[in-house]
């Protein structure tokens, strides 16, 4: 069995973000899956409302994708039983080495939640680059395979990655580019309306 996990929290994404993913993944990602689930209870500030997908899922497969992502191609080398991230190979050295984007695991990992929850003012504080930096600090992890994954901050064109990352530029996403075919065909084409009706 295979869950398929986003959050949506807040209001920086509007819901047809969520749509999106979905979309993406059903039409090109290649992944045979059994639930699609969206968090979005805000607990915590920000990023940190992702820990929960590890509290809520402690069964079988699943991963996690961050919704300003555009998914292109073949999505099952991301499965894993190990808890999995992305190296981060675009950051800088003096940044967190890990990216989040994509999370993959098997099982019970709740531990990781829950570990969080015994101090959390604390850690959202100590971990202010967010929640890579605290399970870099804290929780062992491996890093999906290299040339699965590039971050749009560095490479702009088209390339054989299955996934691009927009890090934080999900507003580009909303503008045409070559990354335009996979999304939603109303994604872009009805976002001003979404925009008006959002704020």
């Amino acid at each position: 069995m295979l869950n398929i996990i986003c959050v949506c929290t807040g209001n920086k994404y509007h819901p047809i973000y969520i749509d999106n993913l979905k979309y993406m993944i059903d039409k090109f990602s290649g992944l045979e899956y059994d639930t699609f689930n969206v968090i979005s209870e805000d607990r915590h500030e920000g990023v940190f409302n992702k820990l929960q997908i590890f509290e809520r899922f402690t069964q079988d497969y699943n991963i996690y994708f961050d919704l300003d992502v555009v998914i292109r191609g073949d999505c099952n080398k991301f499965i894993s039983q190990a808890l999995s991230v992305i190296y981060a190979w675009w950051r800088p050295a003096y940044h967190t080495p890990i990216n989040s984007s994509i999370i993959s695991w098997y099982g019970n990992k709740s531990f990781i939640y829950n570990d969080f929850m015994e101090q959390p003012d604390y850690y959202m504080v100590k971990y202010h680059k967010g929640i890579d930096q605290y399970i870099h600090e804290n929780h062992e992890y491996i890093t999906f395979p290299e040339g699965g994954v590039c971050s749009y901050q560095t490479i702009l064109d088209e390339r054989e990655y299955s996934v691009y990352l927009f890090n934080q530029r999900y507003k580009f996403m909303q503008n045409p580019g070559w990354y335009s075919k996979y999304l939603l065909p109303q994604f872009q084409s009805h976002w001003q309306d979404y925009q008006v009706e959002y704020q």
